[in-house]
């Protein structure tokens, strides 16, 4: 029966055109360009937002990390202990964050379904944004706190339920960008409600982390917010170019996610050179150089908004609809050497199939103006 199942599901995805399939993508060197089943392409789908990917400082210290170290940890580290790189790691991320500690998770995904399975329960209402992230929501329902969605970026609507809500605790998480539609939330709103009716706040600066901020930190560092948030979570995987997620905050809260967030206590520590290039790509973010990489990418936004005006973010949402216009336009940018993926529900509700395009400083001028002449023609 389960054999039936599973041939019979994938039957109607492909029928759907919802059939998702791994495609053999080759660097060539950096993750901006290379291959992808055997065509040259310049990929506008890596969320490298900085291009770090193949920055020589990060590999020189993941290479040091690897002649001086283990490959890997051996078990979780309540186990096997602490190692002195990710003790580094943690240093780094709080004074980066500008909070008391840090933690670090060996995936974004593990650092949300650990923090708020921990510190949600079923005395606790949670409030999420429509479009937050699935690691957000997959931890939602794994506490099994009272789960309340309010309307994508509306602080009236959250608002109206953080009115209604008489728990004793009120838990709000958010990104600060947004995965699928490169918008940002309106902060200083949910801040200043969160204080209002006494809930806590975790804002997640997956898609901000690096791009944001005199320093990287993120949207909360760029709007003035820096420790307007309960805990900040963020990942090294996208703008820092690296793995893993972490949350920064309170020194207390930090010791309790150690003995309650279970995909930390549970997960075999991070290699040590992972952490060592996650440790350099902080390094360079808050560096000149980082501001520099910061600065060349807001000009290329600026230079992709003549064609796409409602342009914010690196993120860039084309909005085709339905899912076979969308697979053409995919195809016909393709032809043209751009890799920008489809994508289809349930990753975005129905009926907004899109091109996901992703800008990073690592693409140069001529690429950018490739792919804007790509747009509109």
């Amino acid at each position: 029966m389960i054999k039936e199942f599973i041939e019979h599901t994938l039957e109607n995805l492909s029928d759907a055109g919802l059939l998702r399939a791994l495609r053999k993508f080759v660097p060539d060197g950096s993750l901006l360009r290379g291959t992808i089943d055997g065509r040259r392409v310049v990929n506008f789908s890596s969320n490298s937002y900085l291009g770090l990917d193949n920055h020589p400082a990060l590999k020189k210290a993941a290479i040091a990390a690897l002649e001086k170290w283990p490959v890997g940890a051996g078990a979780s580290r309540l186990i096997t202990g602490t190692g002195p790189w990710v003790r580094e790691l943690e240093e780094k991320i709080s004074v980066w964050k500008k909070r008391e500690a840090a933690l670090y998770f060996g995936s974004g995904y593990a650092a949300n379904v650990g923090i708020i399975a921990a510190l949600a329960d079923r005395n606790t209402d949670l409030f999420l944004d429509k479009y937050d992230h699935a690691s957000i929501v997959d931890g939602a329902v794994l506490s099994r706190a009272n789960l309340y969605r309010y309307r994508h970026a509306d602080a009236s609507d959250l608002e109206r339920l953080l009115k209604q809500s008489k728990a004793p605790r009120r838990l709000v998480v958010t990104d600060t960008i947004f995965s699928m539609d490169g918008d940002i939330a309106p902060l200083e709103e949910i801040v200043a409600l969160c204080k209002k009716h006494d809930a806590l706040l975790i804002v997640d600066e997956a898609h901000a982390g690096g791009v944001y901020g005199k320093s990287g930190a993120g949207m909360m560092e760029e709007q003035g917010l820096v420790g307007a948030a309960f805990l900040d979570m963020g990942t090294f995987s996208k703008g820092l170019s690296v793995l893993g997620g972490y949350v920064a905050g309170d020194r207390a809260v930090i010791d309790y996610l150690v003995n309650h967030a279970r995909s930390f206590i549970f997960t075999t520590a991070t290699p040590p050179m992972v952490c060592a290039a996650a440790s350099a790509a902080i390094d360079v973010v808050m560096s000149n150089e980082g501001a520099r990489l910061r600065e060349r990418l807001q000009r290329h936004i600026t230079v992709l908004r003549t064609v796409v005006p409602t342009v914010t973010t690196p993120i860039v949402p084309i909005i085709l609809g339905n899912i076979p216009a969308t697979t053409m336009r995919y195809e016909m940018l393709l032809e043209k050497g751009i890799l920008a993926l489809p994508v289809r529900p349930p990753t975005v509700p129905e009926g907004t199939s899109r091109l996901r395009i992703s800008l990073s400083a690592g693409h140069t001028e001529e690429e950018i103006l490739l792919l804007c002449h790509a747009i509109v023609s």
